[in-house]
C-alpha cells in the first residue's frame, strides 16, 4: 500500500501541505514577483486554517488553489513517470481527476492539525526555466525552522521539496510500487477510495 504523503512527523506533513498550497494567486509567477505571490497566497490559506472552516469549505478552497496555481498535467506526468506513456488517454484523464481529489482530501485533513505555524519567504532563484522560492516555516514551540523550496515553471507550481525531499519524486516512487502490484487502474481505484 502506498503512503499518500511523505512519511515524516505530522507537523512536517502539515507544513508541506501548506507550502504546496500557499501560492494562491492566479497571476503568472515571475522570478521578480514570486516572493510576493507566496506572501499574498499564504494569507488565503491561513484564513482557512485560522477560521475554523468546515471540511467542505476547506476542500473547496484547496481545490480552487490547486486549479489556479498548479500545473496538474505536468505533475501527473511526473508522478506517474514511465507509466504515463503506457496509460491510455482515458486512464490519464481519470488519474488526473482522482489524483487532485485525493491530494485535496489529504491536505484538508492534515490542515485540521494546524497549530500556529508561520511562513517566512526567503530568496527566489532560478534553475534553468524554473523559479525556486525558499520558504522557512516556523513552529510555535521549536527553534528549528523547516526549509521548503517550491518550483515554478511558466507561472505554475510543479513541485515542492521539504527538507530536500521532492514531493513529486516521493509520489512517483509510491505510485510506481503500487502500479507494479495493482496496475494503473488499481492505482486509480485506490486514489478514488482515498478521495471519498
Amino acid at each position: 500500500m502506498f503512503t499518500p504523503v511523505l512519511t515524516r512527523r505530522a507537523s512536517v506533513r502539515i507544513l508541506g501541505a501548506a507550502a504546496l498550497l500557499i501560492a494562491a494567486a492566479g497571476a503568472p509567477v515571475l522570478a521578480a514577483d514570486a516572493a510576493e505571490v507566496v506572501r499574498n497566497g499564504a494569507n488565503r490559506i491561513l484564513q482557512v486554517l485560522k477560521g475554523g472552516a468546515s471540511d467542505a469549505a476547506r476542500e473547496a478552497t484547496l481545490t480552487s488553489v490547486m486549479n489556479e496555481s498548479f500545473d496538474l498535467q505536468a505533475i501527473g506526468r511526473s508522478v506517474l513517470g514511465r507509466h504515463w506513456n503506457a496509460a491510455t488517454p482515458e486512464q490519464r484523464q481519470k488519474f488526473l481527476a482522482v489524483f487532485q481529489k485525493a491530494e485535496v482530501k489529504a491536505y484538508s485533513d492534515r490542515f485540521k492539525q494546524y497549530s500556529g505555524q508561520t511562513f517566512t519567504v526567503g530568496k527566489v532563484s532560478t534553475n534553468g526555466s524554473a523559479q525556486l522560492v525558499d520558504i522557512q516555516i516556523v513552529q510555535p514551540n521549536s527553534s528549528q525552522p523547516v526549509r521548503l523550496v517550491w518550483e515554478v515553471h511558466n507561472g505554475r507550481i510543479t513541485d515542492v521539496s521539504i527538507e530536500g525531499v521532492s514531493m513529486a519524486a516521493t509520489r512517483r516512487s509510491d505510485f510506481n510500487a503500487y502500479i507494479q502490484r495493482n496496475g494503473i487502474d488499481g492505482l486509480i481505484a485506490e486514489l478514488q477510495r482515498r478521495s471519498g
